[in-house]
C-alpha cells in the first residue's frame, strides 16, 4: 500500500507541475547526464594521453573511431589514417613524454550550455628532441568528443608546433 500512494504521490507532483518546472527538471535530468558522460569520457581521455606517454600507439588508436577527425594544432582538418601518422611521427623525432598538470573540464552543448560529454583538456607536454636531446614544455589545450560506444569522434588541438619546430631550427 506504501509503494502504491508514494507512486501515486510522485505522478500527483508530475502531473501538478507547470511547464517551466518540467523544463527544469529536463535540464536537470540532462545535466546530471551529461557530467556523467564526461566523467566516462574524462577517463577515457586520460587513458588516450597515458597510452601516448607510454608509446603505446596501437592501444592509443583502438579508443579511435574509424571516423576521426582531428582538427591539428597547424589547423587542418584530418583523418584518422592522418592522426595515426601524426602520432607515430611526434614518437619518432621526440622522446619521454610526460603530460603534466593535465585539468579536464566538461564540454557543453552550444544551445542548452549544459554539459554534453564532450571533454575539455588542458595541461603541459613535457619531451625531448632525440637527435639534439633538446627538452619542450608546450602548453597544450584540447577537446575531445565521443560517441556511445566510448569512441573519440573528434580530437581539437591548440598548442604552438611553430614554435617547436623554430627553437630546433634556431639550435641546428
Amino acid at each position: 500500500m506504501k509503494k502504491i500512494l508514494f507512486t501515486f504521490s510522485i505522478l500527483l507532483f508530475v502531473a501538478c507541475a507547470s511547464d517551466d518546472d518540467k523544463a527544469k527538471i529536463d535540464g536537470a535530468n540532462q545535466f546530471v547526464s551529461g557530467i556523467e558522460k564526461f566523467n566516462t569520457n574524462k577517463a577515457l581521455l586520460d587513458q588516450h594521453f597515458n597510452s601516448f606517454e607510454a608509446g603505446k600507439l596501437d592501444e592509443m588508436m583502438a579508443a579511435m573511431s574509424e571516423d576521426l577527425v582531428w582538427y591539428s594544432a597547424n589547423g587542418d582538418t584530418l583523418s584518422k589514417p592522418d592522426y595515426v601518422q601524426g602520432m607515430s611521427g611526434w614518437h619518432s623525432e621526440f622522446e619521454n613524454f610526460n603530460f603534466t598538470e593535465r585539468q579536464y573540464f566538461p564540454g557543453v552543448d552550444d544551445s542548452l550550455y549544459i554539459p554534453n560529454g564532450s571533454v575539455r583538456v588542458y595541461g603541459i607536454w613535457k619531451y625531448n628532441h632525440k637527435a639534439t636531446k633538446m627538452d619542450f614544455s608546450t602548453k597544450y589545450y584540447g577537446v575531445a568528443e565521443f560517441n556511445e560506444e566510448g569512441l573519440q569522434t573528434v580530437d581539437y588541438e591548440y598548442f604552438d608546433v611553430g614554435g617547436i619546430f623554430l627553437k630546433l631550427q634556431q639550435a641546428q
